[in-house]
This record gives C-alpha cells, sequence and structure tokens, in this order.
C-alpha cells in the first residue's frame, strides 16, 4: 500500500512539474535523449519527429493520428522509453500545431 501510494505520488508530481516547466525556457535535451527521439521516426510508426521540451517532456508529432491512433503511438514510445532511455518521461502527442491528443506518463 505504501508502495501504490508513494508511486501515486510520483505520477502527480512528474505530470504537475510537466505543466509547470512547459515553455518557461529552452531546454537542451542530453546524448541519450536526443538519440532516443531521433530512434523514433524509424521505429514508432506514424511518428514524423520528436522533440524534449523539458527534461521528462517528449513531444511526438504524428501528423495524420487520431486520438485512438494517438494513444497507441504514446504507449509505443513510453514502452520503449522505459527499456532504452531509463528515466521517467511524459510523451505528448500531436499533430504538428502542439494541441497534446493524448499524453502518457511512466515513472521509472
Amino acid at each position: 500500500m505504501r508502495f501504490l501510494l508513494s508511486k501515486i505520488t510520483l505520477i502527480i508530481m512528474l505530470i504537475v512539474f510537466s505543466q509547470i516547466s512547459f515553455g518557461e525556457e529552452e531546454f537542451t535535451p542530453d546524448q541519450s535523449q536526443s538519440q532516443f527521439a531521433a530512434s523514433l521516426k524509424g521505429s514508432v510508426p506514424g511518428v514524423e519527429s520528436a522533440e524534449w521540451k523539458t527534461h521528462v517532456d517528449l513531444w511526438v508529432q504524428a501528423s495524420d493520428a487520431d486520438q485512438n491512433k494517438a494513444k497507441e503511438i504514446a504507449a509505443e514510445v513510453v514502452a520503449k522509453g522505459s527499456k532504452d532511455l531509463g528515466q521517467s518521461t511524459c510523451v505528448h502527442v500531436h499533430k504538428g500545431d502542439w494541441k497534446e491528443l493524448y499524453k502518457l506518463c511512466w515513472t521509472y
């Protein structure tokens, strides 16, 4: 029970932090984040580009996605990130207009 509460608290903090920090200042991803973002274009169907906005917020462009496809893309990116990246991440899927179609967060 204690583990579950701490996990829920961490997820809530991650979501709140990602909302507060978005757009406040320019973020420069580290090498592993840059490589991960670049790898998504060829490995996750529908992904056209991916850009880190904060150390946890990865925005993924999928122009042809509807909400269901955006959910699938986010799940696939989180699954890939949990293996390849080794960090907590919030994946935001958009069509190119930066309007979020779907968001999925994962804590490491």
